[in-house]
């Protein structure tokens, strides 16, 4: 069996702390798994769509994970997902949890209970905006998964990759182990966009949208919304992509289990848009 990592690139200096916490981890691995390492460089900051159609393109591992190039991983990354898929072939994803850095300061910021889940109910719970966020590197992926699935645009590419991809998931599995570091305001590839790479990421997620089961539809439109406060308020790029998400955004207001502090964040992201 081989598991291919795929790491888009578009900082050398940064790369080279990843590079060596995969290095580190796969050299630490004992068993019969295979590794395959596939850096994709975009330092022209073209986007990370670009990358990551190389790395698809160039990946030959019967199992796909992602790794971005300002993040790092735990020694233990790679024996832990070796040994959980070589344990259960049932899964077409294995979902593992995630540590944060953030300042030098590491936190647990998601360790899921281990168990599976039916596909439909994973699709429906990430695609409605209510699941963890559609970061594609706290999870391994079957291979034939990612047939015809394309990279578009510059922004919010985990979401674009879910939304073609979820509908084709049978089986999860979820583990609890945190192997992953997630550093925040890193030199990711994400950074070096624009309002119009939100507006046009929009338009196209809507037109994916139009291709899931219907009754997927509505939900997926929600968790759109969802994520808009963030990128409204935090990314400073006011997303003004069209009329049809504004119903849904002032549904997530109301919707039960949120925060007030997220209730806030929406109604002042409401306000930066409309103004």
């Amino acid at each position: 069996m081989k598991i291919s990592v795929i790491i888009p690139v578009g900082d050398e200096e940064a790369w080279a702390a990843c590079k060596a916490s995969i290095e580190r981890s796969v050299a630490a691995y004992t068993g019969n798994v295979e590794a395959e390492i596939l850096p994709c460089f975009d330092l022209e900051h073209r986007g990370a769509y670009v990358a990551r159609n190389e790395g698809l393109a160039k990946a030959t591992g019967e199992w796909i994970t992602w790794v971005d190039c300002d993040d790092f991983v735990e020694v233990e990354w790679f024996s832990t997902i070796s040994n959980a898929l070589e344990a259960d072939s049932r899964c077409d994803v294995l979902v593992f949890g995630i540590n944060e850095i953030r300042h030098g300061t590491k936190r647990r910021l998601y360790s899921p209970v281990e168990h599976y889940e039916d596909g439909a109910s994973y699709a429906r719970w990430m695609l409605g905006g209510l699941g963890f966020p559609h970061w594609l590197w706290h999870r391994v992926f079957k291979r034939e998964l990612w047939k015809d699935v394309v990279f578009e645009g510059r922004v919010k590419q985990d979401y674009q990759a879910s939304i073609q991809f979820l509908p084709k998931v049978k089986c999860v599995k979820f583990i609890p182990d945190c192997i992953y570091c997630y550093v925040r305001h890193g030199h990711g590839l994400s950074n070096y966009v624009q309002k119009m790479d939100y507006d046009a990421a929009c338009k196209g997620f809507l037109q994916l949208i139009e291709r899931l089961p219907r009754e997927w539809q509505e939900e997926a439109r929600r968790g759109m919304a969802l994520m808009l406060p963030d990128v409204i308020l935090h990314d400073r790029k006011v997303v003004g992509a069209n009329k049809y998400l504004r119903p849904y955004f002032w549904q997530i207001l109301t919707m039960p289990g949120m925060s007030m502090r997220f209730r806030l964040k929406s109604l002042l992201a409401c306000l930066f848009w409309w103004r």
